[in-house]
């Protein structure tokens, strides 16, 4: 149980406030929470670097649920630890296409009439192993961190190079495929890095659009355009006497790299509508999962700012290049996203299935997996199709018993939805699974909730 005065400091990311009356701010407020309610990226992500929010909940509607879709997937990138849940307003989202989307983004979902008690456990609880995860990370910061999970000859050869590379100040690029874990190297080089108690700032190149990347990356004075109604502080400048992290730096524009080779040269920026030149002192790491030299041959990419920014090059293996670690890696994943570790494990056939799988998402498609199969299994051992990969089965034995398994759960969930007058939470518990599961049964099962009298 949390002390009040811990309990007092939890901040918590509130995104797209929801107009329907759920009384969810007096009862976040008595369980001890501070909440911001953000209704846009760029104030999410300034409330969570200013508060070190580690727990967001989120309202999703029929009307804002692509945008917010967008919107998380851009704070996962730059927040490895934030813990999300969502409140879904309408049910009949978990029948829109995008719906496969939810397990992968929320940690959990909850529906109305909102279960508060539940709530408030689940948002407690995520924040209480989002900040033991973050306090492991800066305790072995400065040794090999036990964060790159691997043992294969690649990852160990990597390590030693980051060591290596931490120890100067100069510029790296940083290469691989998406989903490598670029954006980890990074933050373990600043980690081990004399810059290590300083600010580590990421910014994607692609992530933005081109008529924001300038006022993002060098910051704006008040009145320096429409709308710019206070003073920015750009990335760059916020990254004084700590490390920059562009990721996606091949999808920086023509226009903005020049702007970018100025800062490179003389470390000095000057903010949109300024009239002074501001020092910055901080190392840039780069990453891209693009060819550059292929690119200044297209001319979409500038050779001198090539030149500048590929002082140490490192490129990161893809999972393919590792084999031997999926299984590693696969289990790392599993101790920390499940509460219980020793009761879950993956069957035989799974780890097969994992290793002969072509992984084109990397290590971050396998963490998500890891999350999904946790989401969607059964029992405590996880099976191949927990992870929805695709595995070597027999075709005629696996339809047949989808097929005669299809059938009993259909009556079972129709029964339990009637014996709970439509409470999907309630028949959940009734038949003591979760709603994730109980919702991913009805799809399963081709069952439309209106039509279930």
């Amino acid at each position: 149980m949390e002390s009040p005065e811990r309990s007092q400091n939890r901040a918590l990311l509130v995104l797209n406030e929801s107009d329907k009356t759920y009384n969810w701010q007096s009862k976040l407020h008595q369980a001890g929470w501070n909440y911001f309610i953000a209704n846009d990226l760029k104030s999410a992500r300034h409330y969570i670097e200013q508060n070190k929010a580690v727990v967001a909940l989120v309202f999703l509607s029929e009307g804002n649920y692509r945008r917010t879709f967008s919107c998380i997937e851009k704070l996962k990138q730059q927040f490895n630890a934030l813990r999300l849940f969502a409140v879904i307003e309408s049910e009949d989202l978990l029948e829109k296409p995008s719906s496969n989307k939810i397990p992968l983004l929320f940690n959990d979902f909850f529906h109305p009439p909102l279960d508060y008690q539940q709530l408030i456990y689940e948002l407690g609880h995520a924040h209480g192993i989002a900040q033991l995860a973050v306090s492991h990370l800066s305790t072995n910061s400065c040794s090999d961190s036990l964060e790159l999970v691997g043992e294969t000859q690649a990852i160990k050869e990597l390590r030693s190079v980051l060591v290596k590379i931490a120890k100067c100040d100069n510029s790296v690029l940083l290469n691989g495929e998406t989903g490598t874990g670029k954006d980890l190297c990074a933050q373990l080089i600043h980690n081990q890095s004399h810059r290590q108690n300083g600010p580590f700032i990421t910014i994607n190149c692609g992530a933005l659009p081109p008529t924001l990347i300038h006022s993002e990356l060098f910051g704006h004075e008040k009145g320096a355009f429409t709308n710019a109604d206070k003073q920015y502080i750009g990335h760059i400048e916020r990254a004084d006497n700590g490390t920059l992290f562009l990721d996606e730096i091949g999808d920086l524009p023509l226009d903005q790299q020049v702007s970018l080779l100025h800062f490179l040269e003389n470390h000095k920026i000057e903010r949109i509508g300024g009239h002074k030149l501001i020092d910055v002192n901080c190392r840039v790491i780069f990453a891209t999962h693009v060819d550059l030299e292929q690119a200044i041959h297209e001319g979409r990419f500038r050779e001198d700012l090539y030149h500048r920014i590929n002082v140490l090059q490192l490129t990161i293996p893809s999972l393919r290049e590792r084999p031997q670690d999926i299984s590693l890696l696969a289990k790392f994943f599993l101790a920390q996203y499940s509460e219980q570790t020793d009761n879950y494990r993956f069957s035989k056939d799974t780890i097969n299935a994992m290793t002969e799988y072509s992984w084109p998402g990397n290590v971050r498609e396998l963490a998500n997996r890891v999350q999904r199969a946790l989401i969607m299994a059964d029992t405590k051992i996880i099976i191949v199709d927990d992870l929805g990969i695709k595995a070597q089965h027999s075709p005629s034995n696996n339809v047949r018993l989808l097929r005669q398994r299809a059938d009993i759960d259909g009556d079972t969930l129709i029964n339990a939805m009637r014996d709970n007058n439509h409470n999907i939470s309630a028949a959940a518990r009734q038949l003591k699974i979760s709603r994730t599961t109980f919702y991913r049964l009805l799809k399963r099962c081709n069952i439309q909730l209106s039509t279930v009298k």
